[in-house]
C-alpha cells in the first residue's frame, strides 16, 4: 500500500510517554542477523555498571566501538544506495548509538573517566544524508575467503545465521573461520548454540576437534561459553551434545551464574535436569548478587468512581504465536524488502476518557517481549472502556497519521450473559488506512479492566503495617512456615495412608493438630455468587462436567449430600449442614466402612462418564477412597475454624485449559465480580478485630492484579509452575522464575509460590527472589512431602512450604529448629 506524499500534520496536545527501547540479547534474531556481532547490548552493560564491573564495560567498548566505527564507514558511500538496506542500516545505527550514549552518560555521571567519546558517531545523527554502498563481491563468502576490509560478520557466522547449509559445509573447512572471534568474543559455535541447529553444532564440534581448537571458550561480554547460550534458549539436544563433548558445566559467567541456573531461571527445567547436581560454592553469590531493574510504576489502588484498563501487546499464552502489530506499513517483525523506512514508524495507544489524557508511544518494529510492560489507563467508571490505536510515520515535515483502530473492550459482553465474560482475554482490532479506509493491518493485545472494591479493606488486618505481614511470613530465626495443602493434603489414590477429604473443615482441623501454621484451600464462586471451597473445575459428583461457576449453592451442597448410599437413615449419614446466618451446626463425618461399600460403588458409577473421572479414575473427597466429609463454603471455614489457624485462600478462577479439557464453553463469572464475592465473604465473616492471619493467592495473573488493586488488608501471592513439565497452563507469566519475579514486583505482590522443582534444581535462585526481588519465597509440590527435600529448602532459605504430609514435614522442621 502506498503511503502517498508526506504531509505535515500537527500532533495533538495530549502528552505522549515513550516506551523505551530495550536491547535484549535476541535482537539479532529478529532483525539483522548478518550484523549481530556489531550490536551493542545496552542491558548487559547496565548490569555490569550496577555490579561495579567498570573494567568489563571498558573492555567491551574497547572492542565494540572501533569495530562499529570501521563497519559503518565501510558500509556507507555517497554515490549509490539500496533503500532496503539503508533503512535497515539506519535502524541498526540508531540502536547502537543510543546504547553507547546511554552507557557513556551513565559512566560519566558516576565519575568514571576514559569512556569513548560518542561524538565520533555524529555522522549517524543526520541519517537521511547517508547512502549505502553495495560493494561488488562484498559478501566475502566466495571460496571461504575473508573480506579484506571490515564488513559484516565472519562469513561462516553469517552463513550459520542465514542457515545456508551449502556455505556452512564449505566454510567450516577453513580453520580461519573457526578461529575467528567477533568484537564480542563469539566464535561460530556460540552462534549455532544460539540458533539451535543440532546438525551445525555437531559439525562444528568435529571441525574444532580436528583443528585442535577449544570449543568451550567464554565470550568477552558475558563470559558465556556456547553451553550458556544453548541453556538460556532451552535447546535441550544441543546442551546434551555440548555436555557430552566435555563442556564445563561448572563455569560461571561474569555475574557468577552457571548455565544450569540460567536454564532454571528461564523456565527450561528439562534442560537443567541434564546437568549434575552440584554445590555451587554454597548458596550465596551469583543470582542473589545480580542486578535487577526497578519496578515499573503500577497503581496502588483502584478508587471509587474509576476503572483501570491494563493492556499488553501480543498474547499471554505460550501456545499462541501472534504478531502484536501486523501492518502493511511496518510489522512487529522486520522483513527485508517489505518495510519502508522502518525507523520512522510508531504506534500510539490511548484510552477514551483517560483522565490524564496520556498516550503511550511504541516504536516499530517491536523487538522485545511485552508481557510485563502493560499500558495502564485510568478512566471514569461511567465511560465505556475503549482503546484507541494510531499508526504514525515521522517525516521532516512532521508526524503523519497513516491509520487508526478502536477496540470496544466490553462491546460483546452481552453475548455471554449478565455478569459473564470469556476466558479468552485476547482481542485483535483492525487498523484502517486513513485515505482508503481499507484494512491496513491489525493490532493484537490482551486486556483486563479493574473496577474498585467499594468496601474498606485498605488497611492491614491483624497487623498494623504491611511490613509486619512480611516479617510474620518470613521468620528469621526459625524454619519455614508450614501450610497444609488443602488441609492434610491433596487426595491422591497413590497415597498409601488414609486421607480425610481435601478442602473440608475436618481436614483443616486435622492439619492444625498435626503442626501446620496455615491451611491452604481453593475458593470458587457459584452461579448465585456464593464463595465455596472446592478445587476441581467441574463438579463430577453431579454425574456431569458442569463447571462449579454454573451451579447454584444449593446444587453444590446437594452433590455433597447425595454421596451417601441411598436408603440409609439420616441418623447414620449425618444431618446436612445449615448455611443459615447464625447456625454453625456441622454434620458428622461420614466414616468409611464396609456397610457403605455399595454406596461407594454407586458414587463411582455416577461419575464414570465425566472427563475428570476418566482421566484420574477417582474424585477427591468421595466415599470409598477417602474419609469423605461435607463440602464447605468459605463462610463455614471463617466461622468454624479457630482463629489461631492461618488461612491461605487460593482464589481459583477458571482457566482456559480447564474449560478446553472439559469440553465446555470458555465463559465464566466476570473477574471483578468473582474477586469481590470472595472479598465480601472474608470481610463479613472474619470476626471483627480478629487476629487471624490470612493470605490470598492465585495461579491466575489477572486475579493477583485485581487483589492488589482492590485491597491492602491481606498479602497477595502469585502461584507459578515456573516451567515445570508438563505445562498444562500455557500462561506466559507462569512459565519461568524470571517472568514470575518481574510480574510480582510489577504489581506490588508480597511473594511467589513456586513449584518446588525449579528451586531444587537451582537453590541459589531463592536468594534472587528474596534479596533482589524483595519477595517472600514459598514452594508447593509433591516433592515437598520428602524430608530430604524439606531440609534442602530450609538450607536455601525458603520461607514457606506448602505440603500434604503435614506431620512428616512438621517433624522434619522441628528437628531443624
Amino acid at each position: 500500500m502506498s503511503n502517498g506524499p508526506a504531509r505535515s500534520q500537527s500532533t495533538t496536545s495530549i502528552p505522549i510517554t515513550t516506551v523505551k527501547m530495550r536491547f535484549g540479547q535476541n535482537y539479532h534474531r529478529n532483525f539483522v542477523p548478518e550484523w549481530s556481532e556489531h550490536y551493542v547490548d545496552c542491558n548487559l552493560l547496565k548490569k555490569h555498571a550496577k555490579l561495579g564491573n567498570i573494567a568489563d564495560i571498558y573492555e567491551y567498548l574497547d572492542n565494540a566501538v572501533p569495530a562499529l566505527e570501521a563497519f559503518y564507514q565501510h558500509e556507507i558511500n555517497t554515490d549509490s544506495f539500496q533503500q532496503e538496506d539503508l533503512d535497515k542500516l539506519q535502524w541498526f545505527g540508531r540502536v547502537n548509538v543510543d546504547a553507547i550514549e546511554r552507557i557513556i552518560t551513565k559512566l560519566k555521571r558516576n565519575g568514571h573517566a576514559g569512556s569513548p567519546d560518542p561524538s565520533r558517531f555524529a555522522f549517524w545523527k543526520n541519517s537521511r544524508q547517508m547512502k549505502f554502498y553495495n560493494q561488488q563481491n562484498g559478501n566475502g563468502l566466495q571460496d571461504g575467503i575473508l573480506p579484506n576490509k571490515p564488513r559484516t560478520a565472519n562469513p561462516l557466522q553469517v552463513a550459520i545465521r542465514y542457515q545456508d547449509d551449502e556455505r556452512v559445509l564449505a566454510l567450516v573447512q577453513d580453520s580461519k573461520n573457526l578461529r575467528y572471534l567477533s568484537a564480542r568474543g563469539e566464535n561460530a559455535l556460540h552462534v549455532t548454540a544460539q540458533l539451535g541447529r543440532l546438525d551445525y553444532t555437531n559439525l562444528l564440534l568435529k571441525a574444532l576437534a580436528k583443528s585442535g581448537l577449544d570449543h568451550d571458550i567464554p565470550d568477552i561480554s558475558r563470559g558465556w561459553t556456547p553451553l550458556f547460550f544453548a541453556a538460556v534458549d532451552g535447546h535441550l539436544d544441543i546442551v546434551q551434545l555440548l555436555l557430552e563433548a566435555g563442556s564445563n558445566q561448572h563455569q560461571k559467567d561474569h555475574f557468577g551464574w552457571t548455565a544450569k541456573e540460567y536454564a532454571v531461571f528461564k523456565g527450561h527445567l528439562a534442560v537443567a535436569g541434564l546437568f549434575e547436581t552440584t554445590d555451587t560454592d554454597g548458596l550465596t553469590g551469583g543470582p542473589e548478587q545480580s542486578p535487577i531493574g526497578p519496578s515499573v510504576y503500577a497503581p496502588e489502588h483502584c478508587r471509587e468512581g474509576e476503572q483501570i484498563i491494563i493492556a499488553t501487546l501480543g498474547s499471554s499464552r505460550k501456545d499462541r504465536v501472534v504478531t502484536e502489530v501486523d501492518l502493511s506499513y511496518c510489522s512487529s517483525v522486520y522483513a527485508p524488502g517489505t518495510n519502508q523506512d522502518v525507523a520512522s514508524f510508531y504506534l500510539t495507544i490511548s484510552a477514551a476518557g483517560n483522565k490524564s489524557q496520556l498516550r503511550r508511544k511504541v516504536q516499530l518494529p517491536i523487538l522485545d517481549d511485552q508481557i510485563n510492560d502493560p499500558f495502564i489507563f485510568t478512566i471514569s467508571s461511567d465511560v465505556a472502556a475503549q482503546l484507541i490505536f494510531h499508526v504514525y510515520r515521522a517525516t521532516p515535515e512532521g508526524n503523519v497519521l497513516l491509520g487508526s483502530g478502536t477496540a470496544l473492550l466490553e462491546g460483546n459482553s452481552h453475548q455471554f450473559g449478565t455478569g459473564r465474560q470469556s476466558l479468552i482475554r485476547e482481542q485483535t482490532v483492525p487498523i484502517l488506512d486513513k485515505e482508503t479506509m481499507s484494512v491496513a493491518g491489525t493490532v493484537t493485545f490482551t486486556f483486563l479492566i479493574a473496577k474498585p472494591y467499594i468496601h474498606d479493606l485498605q488497611g492491614p488486618q491483624g497487623f498494623s503495617t504491611p511490613e509486619e505481614w512480611k516479617t510474620a511470613l518470613t521468620p528469621v530465626s526459625s524454619p519455614p512456615l508450614l501450610i497444609g495443602h488443602r488441609g492434610t493434603g491433596q487426595n491422591l489414590i497413590a497415597n498409601k495412608h488414609l486421607q480425610i477429604g481435601e478442602n473440608t473443615v475436618g481436614s483443616f482441623l486435622s492439619a492444625a493438630t498435626l503442626g501446620a501454621s496455615f491451611v491452604e484451600f481453593d475458593v470458587q464462586v457459584t452461579r448465585d455468587l456464593q464463595a465455596v471451597c472446592f478445587h476441581d473445575f467441574s463438579l463430577s459428583e453431579s454425574g456431569t462436567d458442569v463447571p462449579v461457576h454454573d451451579l447454584t449453592l444449593d446444587q453444590f451442597l446437594h452433590a455433597s449430600k447425595i454421596q451417601s448410599p441411598h436408603g440409609n437413615p439420616l441418623s447414620m449419614l449425618g444431618k446436612p449442614c445449615s448455611h443459615d446466618e447464625g447456625n454453625n451446626a456441622r454434620p458428622r463425618s461420614r466414616s468409611l466402612g464396609e456397610q457403605f461399600e455399595a454406596g461407594a460403588i454407586q458414587i463411582r458409577d455416577r461419575m464414570k462418564h465425566t472427563v475428570d473421572f476418566k482421566l484420574k479414575g477417582f474424585k477427591p473427597n468421595t466415599r470409598g477412597e477417602f474419609i469423605q466429609d461435607s463440602f464447605a463454603t468459605l463462610k463455614d471455614i471463617l466461622t468454624q475454624l479457630p482463629e489461631e489457624i492461618g488461612l491461605d485462600i487460593e482464589i481459583k478462577y477458571p482457566r482456559l485449559h480447564e474449560a478446553v479439557d472439559a469440553g465446555v464453553t470458555p465463559v465464566a463469572i466476570e473477574l471483578n465480580t468473582f474477586v469481590d464475592v470472595a472479598l465480601d465473604t472474608i470481610r463479613q465473616h472474619n470476626k471483627k478485630g480478629s487476629k487471624r492471619k490470612i493470605v490470598l493467592s492465585s495461579f491466575t495473573p489477572e486475579i493477583c492484579i485485581l487483589l492488589s488493586l482492590k485491597q491492602k488488608a491481606y498479602p497477595v501471592f502469585f502461584i507459578t509452575n515456573a516451567g515445570k513439565i508438563p505445562m498444562t497452563d500455557m500462561e506466559v507469566r507462569a512459565a519461568s522464575v524470571q517472568v514470575a519475579v518481574r510480574f510480582a514486583r510489577r504489581w506490588n505482590l508480597t511473594g511467589i509460590v513456586f513449584a518446588c522443582e525449579a528451586l531444587l534444581l537451582s537453590p541459589r535462585l531463592v536468594g534472587y527472589v528474596k534479596k533482589k526481588g524483595g519477595l517472600v519465597c514459598a514452594t508447593y509440590g509433591e516433592l515437598n512431602n520428602q524430608a530430604e527435600v524439606v531440609r534442602k529448602q530450609v538450607a536455601a532459605g525458603v520461607d514457606i512450604i506448602v505440603a500434604d504430609r503435614v506431620r512428616l514435614v512438621a517433624d522434619t522442621l522441628a528437628v531443624l529448629n
